[in-house]
């Protein structure tokens, strides 16, 4: 009874949400053909030593980034007005492979997409708060164990596999941005 009744109250809330129509019509106008990816002055990690400092890895996940926006937004969502869309990244937290297997470290990306007008410079759209994250898996007691086996297997792969999945979620996110519906 009370799961039905958290449904149907989740379902209400859910009614509730709505687009503005205006962004709507803007984002189908446009068509992505440029992206840059930018960091702000004072980019930073949010782990418990590493507060405020800029992640060591910075500068690949902002490559791995770009290529899988590359990849997946050109082109969206189809409007004849050509577009550029700017990420300026606030919050780069990548977990090492290390720090996922041996203390299942998480990481995030957080930052404002705008998307303008490639010839004029004009805004179109802007979403300031695109959040993306890749999370470990946790475990207590034996579970430690399946843990750091499922997480040493997600980091099996290129050196940058943790920065792909981190930026594919964000991609994803920033993606459904874009093909926003009424």
């Amino acid at each position: 009874m009370s799961c039905g009744l958290a449904l149907l109250l989740l379902t209400m809330l859910a009614s509730c949400v709505t687009t503005d129509p205006r962004l709507v019509a803007a984002l189908q106008q446009s068509s992505v053909r440029e992206i840059r990816i930018e960091t702000a002055p004072d980019v930073k990690m949010t782990g418990l030593f590493t507060e405020g400092k800029p992640d060591p890895q910075l500068p690949m996940v902002v490559r791995t980034l770009k290529t899988a926006m590359e990849k997946e937004l050109t082109g969206l969502p189809g409007g004849p007005t050509y577009a550029r869309l700017v990420v300026t990244l606030h919050v780069v937290d990548l977990s090492t492979k290390a720090g996922r297997i041996l203390i299942h470290s998480d990481s995030d990306i957080a930052g404002t997409v705008r998307l303008e007008d490639a010839k004029t410079g004009r805004l179109i759209a802007e979403n300031p708060d695109v959040v993306g994250s890749n999370s470990g898996m946790r475990g207590e007691g034996l579970g430690i164990v399946v843990a750091m086996a499922v997480n040493a297997a997600e980091t099996v792969g290129p050196e940058d596999i943790l920065a792909q999945r981190l930026s594919n979620d964000f991609t994803r996110r920033v993606k459904a941005w874009l093909l926003t519906k009424k």
